[in-house]
């Protein structure tokens, strides 16, 4: 029986690994260079397939803004409260194929809409979009309802879907006219039906928060004779509160500010009597949690 030399093996096996270390990095640079040509393929079809001097069009399925994309919009939840019921309006069911429009928001109440005589916590709102809680109540036939802002064209995604004698609810986010106009959005239905609406919340624009600000109390120095000089340091604000003001007084006229920053406030006598100064800080916060 023969015996495979030791040094030979060791020789193949690492010109094994050699070849397949190679073949690997080989593949990978494929890879790499194809996908870098994908973006470039996928133009060019695309510029093959449009006519001379026409431009690309732009994705079919873009998708749409809500509100003015150069703001924030902050999401402010309410406690649920009904701003539409068909039950108990004068106007009744939502016949199919028809559409219906509806305030959401700064009502004084919606008991037109068979809604809340209450304002629903909405009044004064620059408001962008509402959460909306949509239910179809006994729909005559098996179909959808659409939600969308009032006074846009109608979209095609449906907002609830719902079968014959069915009572189907479904939480829909609506864009809304901003600034306000006479409604705030149009609901569609393809089968007769009866609807109920309560609104949760809204995305609006910021609003900026008033500071808390309180006053510390005054340090004093007194006793400061004529012609002399001397410092008062405010107390420190409290944690949380950041400081805004260095309130400083004297007891005279003749008694000048030299300095006063970071609580410390400095003067000189000028007076012939002696006197007194007062420090404080002012110190605020952002109200919240």
């Amino acid at each position: 029986m023969k015996f495979l030399d030791p040094s030979r093996s060791t020789h193949f096996v690492n010109t094994f690994n050699a070849l397949l270390t190679a073949f690997i990095a080989l593949y990978c640079r494929t890879i790499r260079t194809r996908l870098r040509m994908l973006p470039v393929l996928l133009l060019s079809g695309a510029a093959a397939a449009q006519a001379p001097g026409e431009k690309l069009a732009a994705p079919v399925n873009a998708p749409e803004s809500l509100g003015a994309l150069t703001n924030d919009l902050v999401y402010t939840p309410i406690a649920p409260c009904r701003i539409v019921n068909t039950q108990l309006s004068a106007a009744g069911l939502v016949t199919a194929g028809s559409t219906r429009n509806f305030r959401a928001v700064n009502a004084g109440n919606f008991t037109t809409q068979g809604g809340s005589a209450t304002n629903c916590g909405t009044p004064g709102l620059a408001a962008t979009g509402v959460m909306l809680h949509v239910t179809a109540v006994t729909p005559t036939l098996a179909g959808n309802a659409i939600v969308y802002a009032f006074g846009t064209t109608q979209p095609t995604t449906t907002s609830v879907q719902y079968s014959a004698g069915a009572i189907v609810s479904s939480t829909v986010l609506a864009q809304i006219p901003n600034p306000q106009a006479a409604s705030d959005f149009t609901l569609f239905t393809s089968a007769t039906a009866n609807f109920t609406v309560d609104i949760v919340g809204y995305f609006a624009p910021p609003v900026a928060t008033a500071l808390q600000c309180v006053e510390t109390a005054n340090t004093i120095t007194n006793n400061i004779p004529a012609g002399g000089t001397a410092n008062a340091s405010a107390p420190a604000c409290a944690t949380g509160y950041t400081q805004t003001a260095t309130n400083c007084e004297s007891s005279d006229f003749l008694m000048p500010f030299v300095f006063f920053q970071n609580g410390t406030c400095s003067a000189r006598n000028n007076s012939t009597t002696s006197q007194e100064i007062r420090a404080s800080r002012t110190c605020c916060r952002v109200p919240g949690r």
